[in-house]
């Protein structure tokens, strides 16, 4: 599983500036969409990596021994709608006050979760590093999805993530191929949210990510049923990262994923 190092910063306030500018420049701006819709129909579990889910939850397994808690889901799952999709203040108002009020919040509530993060870690450049990782991440599970790889889902996803991608890998029909064609858009931080839990502090991070991919699907004969490993695809996805800061043996792992409909 990935990790990003935790290095004490010099000029800790300074750096904490740099942290905040780096988060608001990433907030200015499935493989549904690879497959279509017809064959999603068509191929029982073959509905993207994702899982079109809402939201998936756990705990470190490390940790189960250590407290006992109930899964814990998205803490918050509001993501900022495309902005296409936001409402005008011309022709609907009201929407547009309940949008702006909710940004701002949204806007508040990370700033403050990323100070606590990054103070808690001495790390005032994790968010920056972060984006980078988040995309080596989302690569390796689509990839680990598409060749069966249980062993490398399981070490980079929660449990209950890992548990819904097993079962789809079970049910699905065919062998799978995936690939990764690059961004469309550079990843951007949504969302941070903090929380305190048996006393251990989650950190949840909600990563925009913008990609080219293409998907196929082939038979026992190594026909494509499905898919067009040649036409590649945009997908947009908000996944939802997580972990806990205060144990040293806990890494950033997925928990699910999020989107501006599921936060409406």
């Amino acid at each position: 599983m990935f990790r990003l190092s935790n290095r004490l910063s010099g000029n800790a306030a300074s750096q904490a500036a740099q942290c905040i500018r780096t988060l608001a420049l990433s907030n200015q701006t499935g493989m549904t969409a690879v497959l279509g819709h017809a064959n999603m129909a068509r191929l029982r579990g073959a509905s993207g990596v994702l899982a079109q889910t809402a939201s998936y939850s756990s705990v470190p397994r490390q940790m189960t021994q250590q407290i006992s808690l109930k899964e814990v889901g998205i803490m918050d799952p509001y993501v900022i709608p495309e902005k296409e999709s936001r409402p005008s203040i011309f022709s609907d108002y009201k929407k547009w006050v309940k949008y702006a009020k909710l940004r701002m919040r949204n806007t508040g509530m990370t700033a403050a979760s990323t100070l606590g993060m990054c103070w808690k870690l001495k790390d005032f450049g994790i968010t920056a590093r972060f984006l980078g990782e988040s995309e080596e991440a989302y690569i390796g599970m689509n990839e680990a999805f598409a060749r069966g790889d249980r062993g490398y889902l399981e070490e980079i996803c929660t449990p209950s993530m890992y548990a819904k991608l097993k079962g789809q890998l079970k049910d699905r029909v065919g062998r799978y191929e995936w690939k990764y064609h690059g961004l469309v858009e550079k990843p951007q931080i949504v969302s941070i949210r903090q929380g305190q839990i048996g006393g251990h502090v989650l950190i949840q991070m909600i990563i925009r990510l913008h990609t080219n991919q293409s998907m196929g699907v082939f038979d026992k004969k190594n026909k494509i049923i499905a898919g067009n490993l040649k036409e590649t695809v945009p997908v947009l996805e908000y996944i939802v990262f997580q972990r806990y800061i205060t144990d040293p043996e806990d890494n950033w792992k997925i928990l699910g994923k999020a989107s501006p409909e599921s936060s409406s």
